[in-house]
């Protein structure tokens, strides 16, 4: 008999044992006993054979449920196949990188990615639009010198550009390196030296996890407060005082010839990682980094960004490799399934 479990088994190979069931079924009609059983009317007095004929019964019934089940599993199983094509002819996406001193050494590394995501930069507009980019500076326009209170999820921008921001440890502030109202992250993590060894790429705060040093991010369609989740086509970020290509890693491994202190690892919507890099190093205190990837396609589902060697607190010395994060430049969020109710919904106010 061919049960429902047996079916699945071998939807994606073809039934076999189906064809052996329906020869051995049509054998056993033709039989006696088989002509005994769909015959009951004739022997209607035989309670044994009445029961005979149930059984019968209960088994058709169960094959039809089988071969029902496998047609509705059969296109699953062609659209995973079809899935599984797709990963196998992704396109490298264009890379863009660039270390030095100060901000005239990434700028047109930076510029040139802006480019490839495509004009315009979109702002605070309502999603989802078919062209541009977000960027985000954390500095309120410029003139924000403020500490932020850490917090998971950081939402301060899920709604206005699409973003939203996690970290396994206490949480995430935006702060410039001193001064202010609170003292900056010289304050923020009682060490006097961060006021002076780095710098912003677009004054005057830069962004941190506080008791972790990875950052998470995910996307979502700018303007409904995360109910679209969406991908996009390139994600890159600005670092300052990335000073270790010596190959110690986040995972404290030597002579890798890849190793730095900085990853950024990209995902797509189920979960698979697609690219991840070392972002580039320079010597120095204060030095700025930016690291970016551009697909063809909007196949980027989330971010995990390791900076430096461990959270920020200590020193900055030849053991550790503290870093900060500044501008988050990433292509406009598409909605991972178009769906109409998105032009019925309500749009959030930013």
């Amino acid at each position: 008999m061919l049960t429902v479990s047996a079916a699945r088994s071998w939807m994606c190979r073809g039934p076999p044992q189906l064809e052996k069931d329906a020869i051995d079924h049509e054998a056993f009609l033709q039989s006696p006993k088989g002509a005994a059983r769909v015959q009951p009317q004739l022997r209607h007095n035989s309670e044994k054979e009445e029961n005979a004929m149930k059984r019968y019964t209960r088994s058709i019934r169960t094959v039809a449920f089988a071969l029902l089940s496998v047609m509705v599993l059969v296109p699953a199983c062609e659209a995973a196949e079809a899935q599984d094509t797709r990963r196998k002819e992704l396109v490298p996406p264009a890379v863009f990188q660039a270390a030095g001193a100060n901000i005239a050494s990434i700028q047109s590394s930076v510029d040139a990615f802006r480019a490839a995501l495509g004009e315009p930069n979109n702002l605070n507009e309502l999603g989802p639009l078919p062209v541009g980019r977000r960027e985000i500076n954390w500095d309120g326009g410029g003139n924000v010198d403020t500490t932020t209170e850490p917090v998971t999820p950081f939402d301060v921008f899920l709604n206005t550009r699409g973003g939203q921001f996690t970290t396994p440890g206490l949480g995430l502030s935006q702060a410039p390196p001193a001064g202010g109202p609170q003292g900056g992250l010289a304050a923020l993590f009682n060490n006097p030296t961060y006021g002076t060894i780095f710098s912003t790429f677009s004054p005057l705060r830069l962004f941190t996890p506080v008791g972790s040093n990875v950052t998470e991010a995910v996307f979502f369609v700018p303007g409904f407060n995360g109910v679209f989740a969406a991908t996009v086509r390139g994600f890159g970020a600005v670092f300052t005082d990335v000073d270790e290509p010596d190959g110690l890693g986040p995972n404290k491994r030597r002579g890798s010839p890849r190793g730095a202190s900085t990853l950024m690892e990209y995902f797509d919507e189920d979960g698979k990682l697609i690219f991840s890099s070392f972002v580039p190093a320079s010597p120095g205190d204060g030095s700025l980094s930016f690291f970016g990837i551009v697909f063809e396609d909007a196949l980027i589902a989330r971010i995990r960004i390791t900076t430096g060697t461990e959270a920020p607190g200590p020193d900055d010395d030849g053991t550790r490799d503290i870093v900060m994060m500044d501008d988050f430049i990433y292509g406009e969020p598409q909605p991972l399934t178009i769906q109409r109710s998105v032009a019925s919904a309500e749009p959030t106010q930013p």
